[in-house]
């Protein structure tokens, strides 16, 4: 797979609704944008819920014992959806006692086995015991996932919110060992201004057939439900939004590859219902 997204669609920093930091790769600001949606929501009006996917606040989760426990605590995201803050600053990575998903793409994606969400860098990050990570570097990078559905779904989400979120040195190490693309893209990213704190656990994600292979991926993430932009009015006033990460299985791991395409591109996915059965909104 090569070219994952259309470079015709308007570029993304023309919409200021949406956009969130000045010189952000699309791929990064498309989450960005998503929080800055949620920050300015209007509460006169009422929350859109996918089929299957609870949105009353959630009890957060359990932080374990106080004696030697892996986690400090706990908190929820903006929605309520719980997440466990570890102790470890680059997140604790789970044992994996589950068996390793299939390697052969089913529509909906199953969420991996043992799927906890860890407030790292202030953002969610999400860890299995089943498709990895299987270990987190003294730098901060990520690595172990499955060469499957599942641990590139991990791999696209763990990557971009550790080079988008995380103090210069992890974005550095990260970029280094776990992003393809030009260092012209790579600095972009790399000095790219970060802002956590309304950072949401993604509602759904989905990858269509044609955008898989044991060798590449194009997953789609979306945020939400957000106050819908003007430049896309909904019957309930909410909207979610989200785009793709392209990944590349390289060197024994998945990668998120950065293009010209993927800069430039508008990728601003906006839908009012996740009715679509190929969504999976089981991953919280």
């Amino acid at each position: 797979m090569t070219d994952l997204e259309s470079p015709t669609r308007k570029t993304w920093w023309k919409r200021p609704r949406v956009w969130v930091a000045v010189g952000v790769v699309v791929v990064v600001s498309t989450i960005l944008a998503g929080v800055r949606l949620l920050s300015s929501d209007d509460s006169t009006r009422p929350p859109v819920a996918p089929q299957t996917a609870a949105q009353e606040p959630l009890t957060p989760l359990p932080s374990g014992s106080a004696d030697g426990s892996p986690y400090t605590g706990s908190d929820v995201d903006v929605i309520g959806r719980g997440m466990r803050i570890p102790a470890a600053p680059h997140g604790h990575v789970l044992e994996q006692t589950a068996k390793t998903s299939p390697p052969r793409l089913s529509q909906p994606i199953a969420a991996p086995q043992g799927l906890e969400w860890q407030k790292v860098y202030g953002a969610p990050l999400p860890f299995s015991a089943s498709d990895g990570p299987t270990q987190i570097s003294d730098e901060g990078v990520p690595s172990g996932f499955s060469r499957t559905p599942q641990g590139a779904a991990l791999a696209s989400l763990q990557i971009l919110m550790r080079v988008t979120y995380g103090p210069r040195e992890v974005r550095q190490a990260v970029l280094d060992s776990s992003v393809i693309g030009s260092p012209e893209l790579k600095n972009i990213v790399l000095n790219a201004p970060s802002e956590a704190q309304y950072q949401t656990i993604p509602a759904a994600v989905q990858i269509l057939e044609d955008r898989y292979s044991e060798h590449s991926a194009s997953v789609r993430w979306m945020f939400g439900p957000l106050p819908a932009p003007d430049e896309f009015p909904t019957t309930n006033g909410t909207v979610y939004h989200g785009g793709a990460i392209p990944v590349i299985w390289d060197e024994g791991r998945w990668k998120v590859k950065l293009t010209e395409a993927v800069v430039s591109s508008e990728l601003s996915d906006f839908e009012e219902y996740l009715d679509d059965p190929k969504w999976s909104t089981t991953w919280f």
